[in-house]
C-alpha cells in the first residue's frame, strides 16, 4: 500500500506520492510536497511513511500543522483525513504501489501509447490561492443569486458553503440575532472541531452575524476582510438587489450543486464523480435507503449529461402490478386488448434523454427479462406490437433492497445487474451526514415559510440539538416532512424552536421511550454516531469511546451503522 497527499483548491487538485521514509513539506524548493502559500513555514512539516502508517510531525512552523481541529507535534495521519499546514487543508489517500506506476503512457495527441514510460518525482510544488479560489470560482455564482433576488437564507447558505469549501475554517456559523434568540442559518465544522477562542472572528451586520475559527490567530486576521465582504454579500438580500429576468433552462458543465449545499466530504465526493460519469452514457445504479436522495442524484446526472436539454422521466417500480408495469414501460399497440389505444411506453416518450427507474429491485422477473432486451439491443417493442422501435435512451435505476442478497436468492437477474450497474453509488443516510442536517433543515424551513407567505428568523440551538440528536430513519424526506409540519404552528418572524418539534423526535434528545433495550441501543446507536463525526474514521472513534477497534466493528455490524 502506498499514500499520496490531495490538494484541492480552486477546483484544481494536485496529487504528490509519498515516499517510504520522510516527506518534507514546506514553501522552499527543495521540498518534496511543495506548498506556495504565505501561511506555509519554508520547513513546516514531515510526513513519515513507516510501516503502513503516516505519521505528521510539525517543524516548529509559525501557523502549526492541525489534524481533527487541534494543533499537533506529533501525529497520526489516517487515510481519508485532512491535516492542515497553516491555511492550506490536504487529505492523505491511500492506493496500491502499482496505482503510481505508469503502464501506459499517451501521446498529447492521443496516439501511439508509450509502454516503456518511466520516471521518477522529484517533489511537487503546489500553488494555492485560497483567497482567489472564493473570489473567481464562488463570487460570481454568489452575485449572480444576489442580482436575481435571492433571499437571505439562500445567500447565507450559498455564502457559506463557499466560504467553508474555499477558505481554511475549521469551524463557520452564520446567525442572525445573539444569544439565545440566535437562529442559526449555516453551521458546519471539520471533524466537530470548536478550537480555541484567539482564533475566532466574528463580524455582525444588520442583525446578521458570521462567526468563523480558524487554525491560529494571524491566520484569522488574513481572512477577516474577505469574511466581512461576505457579510454584505449576504445583508445586501434584505435591502432587496435588483432582479433580473431568469434565463430559460440551460445545461452547465458541470451543473451547481442541488439546493441546499451540502458541506459532507461523503456527498461532495458523490457529486464530483458524478459529474465526471455524466458526461459519458454508462448506466447508474443508485442504492440507499428510502427518503436519502436518489432521484436527486438522478436529476443531477442528468444535468450534467449531454442529453440535459432531453426528457427526464421518472417510474416507480413497485408501485404497481406487473401488466400495467410493463405498459407504462414499453408501451401498447392498438387492439391488444378491448378498446385500447396506441400508446408509447416511458421508453420512446424518454428517447434522445434519461429514465429513472426507482425501486428496481422490485421489479417482477418477467419485466426484468422485458428491460434487459430492450438494453441490450437499444429497441423497444410494444406490448401487442411486432416492429422493433429504435430508441436512445440512458438508464439510471435505484434501488434500497440488497440487490447482492437478491442475486444470491435468484429473485433478480445477473445479467440484467451488469447492464445497469454500469456505476454503482451508495447515498448514506442522513444519521452518516450530521454535519448536512443543520443547513437542510434550515432550506426545509425556509422554503416551506414562503409558501405560507410568512418569514422565520432562525433554528434555536436548542431545536438544533435535538434534530441532530434523532436517528431520522426516514431521512432527508422525514426531515422535509419535519419542517414543512412545524412551520405551520410558527408565527411571522418567530424563531423555530423545540417546543414545535414532534414528539418522537423531542423523545430521542431526551434519551426517548420505549424499553429499556431499545432505550440502550438508541444511545449506543448515537454515540458511536457522534464519535465517528467528530474523529473521522473508526480508529479515531474507537478511541474517543474508549473501546477497542475490533469492538466497534463489532458493534458497527450489529448495529447496521455504514462507515
Amino acid at each position: 500500500m502506498a499514500f499520496r497527499l490531495v490538494v484541492n483548491q480552486g477546483g484544481v487538485v494536485h496529487r504528490s506520492p509519498l515516499k517510504e521514509g520522510g516527506n518534507l513539506v514546506g514553501s522552499r524548493s527543495d521540498c518534496d510536497v511543495r506548498l506556495l502559500h504565505a501561511s506555509v513555514s519554508r520547513r513546516h512539516a514531515i510526513l513519515w511513511v513507516e510501516d503502513g502508517q503516516v505519521r505528521v510531525e510539525d517543524l516548529g512552523s509559525r501557523n502549526g500543522t492541525w489534524i481533527g481541529g487541534e494543533r499537533i507535534q506529533q501525529g497520526l495521519l489516517s487515510a481519508g483525513n485532512t491535516v492542515l499546514f497553516g491555511a492550506v487543508e490536504a487529505r492523505l489517500e491511500d492506493l496500491p504501489a502499482g496505482d503510481f506506476e505508469p503502464a501506459m503512457l499517451f501521446d498529447q495527441d492521443g496516439a501511439t501509447p508509450d509502454l516503456s514510460a518511466s520516471g521518477s518525482r522529484s517533489g511537487t510544488t503546489l500553488t494555492t490561492g485560497l483567497t482567489d479560489a472564493f473570489t473567481l470560482r464562488a463570487l460570481p455564482d454568489l452575485a449572480a443569486r444576489l442580482a436575481a433576488g435571492a433571499e437571505l437564507a439562500e445567500m447565507a447558505q450559498r455564502t457559506g458553503e463557499a466560504l467553508f469549501s474555499n477558505l481554511p475554517c475549521l469551524a463557520l456559523t452564520i446567525s442572525t440575532g445573539s444569544g439565545s434568540e440566535a437562529g442559526i442559518l449555516f453551521e458546519a465544522a471539520r471533524n466537530g472541531a470548536r478550537p480555541p477562542g484567539e482564533a475566532e472572528v466574528a463580524i455582525g451586520e444588520e442583525g446578521l452575524t458570521v462567526h468563523a475559527s480558524f487554525p491560529s490567530a494571524q491566520i484569522a486576521r488574513a481572512y477577516r476582510p474577505l469574511l466581512e465582504a461576505a457579510v454584505h454579500l449576504i445583508t445586501a438580500a434584505n435591502r432587496g438587489a435588483p432582479a433580473k429576468k431568469r434565463r430559460g433552462p440551460q445545461c452547465p458543465s458541470p451543473p451547481p450543486l442541488p439546493a441546499p449545499p451540502t458541506v459532507s466530504p461523503a456527498v461532495r465526493t458523490i457529486y464530483e464523480s458524478a459529474a465526471r460519469v455524466a458526461r459519458g452514457e454508462i448506466t447508474v445504479l443508485i442504492l440507499g435507503e428510502s427518503g436519502t436522495g436518489k432521484e436527486v442524484l438522478a436529476q443531477y446526472l442528468h444535468a450534467a449529461s449531454p442529453v440535459c436539454d432531453g426528457p427526464f422521466l421518472c417510474l416507480n417500480c413497485a408501485a404497481m402490478p406487473r401488466d400495467l408495469l410493463e405498459s407504462e414501460l414499453f408501451g401498447v399497440e392498438k387492439g391488444v386488448a378491448t378498446g385500447v389505444d396506441a400508446r408509447p411506453g416511458k421508453f420512446e416518450q424518454a428517447d434522445g434523454g434519461t429514465l429513472f427507474l426507482d425501486e428496481i429491485g422490485d421489479m417482477p422477473p418477467e419485466a426484468q427479462s422485458r428491460l434487459l432486451r430492450v438494453l441490450q439491443s437499444g429497441e423497444v417493442y410494444r406490448l401487442g406490437g411486432s416492429r422493433p422501435i429504435a430508441v436512445k435512451v440512458r438508464v439510471i435505476a435505484a434501488t434500497n433492497r440488497d440487490i447482492a442478497a437478491m442475486m444470491a436468492q435468484g429473485t433478480f437477474r445477473t445479467d440484467l445487474y451488469h447492464r445497469i450497474a454500469g456505476w454503482v453509488v451508495r447515498v448514506p443516510p442522513l444519521r452518516e451526514r450530521l454535519e448536512d442536517l443543520p443547513n437542510l433543515a434550515a432550506f426545509f424551513l425556509n422554503r416551506e415559510a414562503r409558501r405560507l407567505g410568512i418569514t422565520v428568523r432562525g433554528i434555536s440551538r436548542h431545536a438544533l440539538d435535538a434534530l441532530l440528536a434523532y436517528d431520522w430513519p426516514g431521512n432527508v424526506r422525514e426531515l422535509e416532512t419535519e419542517m414543512a409540519r412545524a412551520v405551520l404552528f410558527l408565527e411571522d418572524g418567530e424563531l423555530l424552536d423545540s417546543v414545535r418539534l414532534s414528539t418522537s423526535v423531542l423523545e430521542a434528545s431526551a434519551g426517548g421511550g420505549g424499553s429499556l433495550s431499545e432505550i440502550l441501543e438508541r444511545t449506543e446507536r448515537q454515540a458511536i454516531q457522534r464519535a465517528l463525526l467528530a474523529a473521522g474514521d473508526v480508529g479515531g472513534a474507537a478511541e474517543l469511546l474508549g473501546v477497542s477497534r475490533a469492538t466497534l466493528y463489532r458493534r458497527l455490524k450489529a448495529l447496521g451503522i455504514h462507515h
